[in-house]
């Protein structure tokens, strides 16, 4: 079905509209907040509940054939409200010994992790989801050219990683400067570490040979690990459009995303937008300060005065039925629980809230955890590496 198709059957508020819409994005969107979150729960709630906004909001879009990209744009919005740190350890194996690039997969990652949060992100979407830039723009609420500058700095920033990678692997060992840069990190390279060891690399003959030539952003990303959601997956999100008991959750999730530009596309509120001091050491920055004025600051209040008007509206539709009850019981339990949510049913109509005596699940075991994957590459007392023998070229 078309994009024009799914966008017409979720504004006549078609029953199968949200499963068709899931059927054409639920996999890559689910990759994208796995990637971001590094979590297969945080993902999964995360899609649920771009779903949820889409399916609230889909007639602020003003193109149809954008729906890809405006979903994107929800979910990004979805996966900044729950960020992990930066030492949160994958769900999903970074890579495993029975792979011959078993070596390159993880320096890849480690690489990748290490970029600044903005840079890894925009590589993310135009690699590996294929956005152009005018769709990156719209995602991110910037202009062509500022996404095509952060597309610049983010492979020079790669290129960088992944040298530092190399090095820092390499060990101390045949060049005393390299040592010294190794030794003033503290745990896992930054970024200044990254940039002063790959100006060392083109000055240093030593290093320089171990430097990657050409480094290609499509073969980094592409030796990343692929999160597929689960086949119950689409049961449970589904679930949610169906069970009485999620009425009132559809619409606390609905209500947090408020704000819309001319273009339909959400904007990227404080924790989804660009921030300069997310960008330390780099050519260029996301963020631009932007004065209201007076009469923007007036539209955008009538704005929300209307849509929270709407919301009233609907509540009060719903208190009509006999079920506006179940909002006031359900905006409780989510107070207790905002960032997980509640988890919809297997079977619509039947609740899965944990009763008395539950007790959460174990942990995944830490074999799935890239960090319990000892490097072949680099085995204790080795000096040798292969990531860098021509494997970054596309």
């Amino acid at each position: 079905m078309s994009d024009h198709l799914l966008v017409g059957t979720l504004r006549e508020r078609d029953l199968g509209a949200p499963a068709a819409v899931y059927d054409a994005y639920a996999e890559r969107l689910y990759a994208y907040c796995w990637f971001q979150l590094r979590g297969r729960d945080a993902a999964q709630v995360a899609l649920r509940d771009t779903f949820i906004v889409a399916e609230a909001h889909i007639g602020e879009l003003r193109e149809p054939g954008r729906l890809g990209p405006w979903l994107y744009a929800i979910a990004r919005l979805e996966c900044a409200r729950r960020m992990p740190s930066r030492h949160q350890v994958p769900d999903v194996p970074v890579a495993s010994h029975d792979q011959e690039d078993v070596d390159q997969r993880i320096t890849a990652w480690h690489a990748v992790l290490a970029l600044p949060p903005l840079s890894r992100e925009i590589l993310e979407l135009h690699v590996r989801h294929q956005l152009s830039v005018p769709d990156l723009a719209a995602v991110f609420g910037l202009s062509p050219r500022d996404v095509e500058l952060a597309l610049d700095g983010a492979h020079g920033e790669l290129e960088a990683a992944v040298t530092a990678e190399i090095l820092a692997n390499k060990g101390p060992y045949d060049c005393a400067e390299r040592a010294l840069l190794l030794r003033e990190r503290r745990g896992e390279l930054t970024y200044d570490i990254s940039k002063r060891l790959m100006e060392h690399a083109r000055e240093c003959s030593a290093c320089e040979a171990l430097r990657p030539r050409n480094v290609s952003a499509a073969k980094v990303y592409g030796l990343l690990p692929d999160a597929v959601p689960a086949p119950e997956m689409r049961l449970r999100v589904m679930s949610c459009f169906l069970d009485p008991e999620l009425v009132g959750y559809r619409l606390f999730v609905a209500t947090r995303v408020t704000e819309f530009r001319s273009d339909g596309f959400p904007v990227q509120t404080a924790f989804g937008r660009p921030d300069r001091a997310a960008r330390q050491g780099q050519r260029w920055w996301f963020g631009r300060s932007r004065k209201t004025s007076k009469e923007e600051g007036a539209a955008r209040l009538y704005a929300q005065v209307g849509r929270a008007s709407a919301v009233l509206v609907t509540v009060a539709l719903l208190s009509a039925s006999g079920v506006a009850s179940m909002y006031l019981v359900s905006a409780q339990r989510e107070d207790r629980d905002e960032h997980a949510g509640p988890r919809p049913t297997a079977t619509p109509g039947i609740s899965q809230r944990p009763g008395p005596g539950w007790q959460p699940p174990a942990p995944p075991p830490a074999s799935d955890a890239y960090d319990a994957i000892p490097s072949a590459t680099f085995p204790s007392g080795s000096r040798t590496s292969s990531a860098s023998a021509g494997l970054w070229t596309p």
